[in-house]
């Protein structure tokens, strides 16, 4: 079983056609859909590496084979994984600092604390007289 994450904002039908009779019309053979939707508003929690999406061993080594597959991995909008997902070492493995959407956690080291605090002094609100 391969696991697949997609960080595509839309799903993605891969499919094999084969030619018919009249080599007028294909028909198709095989499908294998890869779930999108990083990115979006939705109730799911989403991770790093995108959705996630089950695939097996047969369709992965049809989809290691199909142009555009490969077209998406090399830039790197699918990344495919072989061993069992662990949430304990997947978790391990988030980077606080997400390069391509510029997010990251709040965490303690972003406040300083430093010795000379600066007050500031409230403005009032008073017009001057005419």
């Amino acid at each position: 079983m391969f696991h697949v994450f997609n960080t595509m904002a839309n799903s993605t039908r891969y499919i094999k056609y084969r030619q018919a009779p009249q080599k007028d019309l294909n028909i198709a053979e095989r499908s294998v859909l890869i779930k999108g939707g990083s990115g979006m508003h939705q109730k799911h929690l989403g991770t790093p590496l995108g959705v996630h999406t089950a695939v097996s061993d047969e369709d992965m080594d049809w989809l290691k084979d199909d142009l555009h597959f490969k077209q998406h991995m090399t830039k790197g909008y699918i990344t495919v994984r072989k061993a069992e997902v662990n949430p304990e070492v997947a978790a391990a493995e988030m980077i606080t600092h997400d390069p391509k959407t510029d997010a990251c956690p709040v965490i303690p080291q972003d406040f300083k604390d430093d010795d000379k605090k600066e007050t500031i002094k409230p403005m009032a609100n008073k017009k001057k007289a005419a």
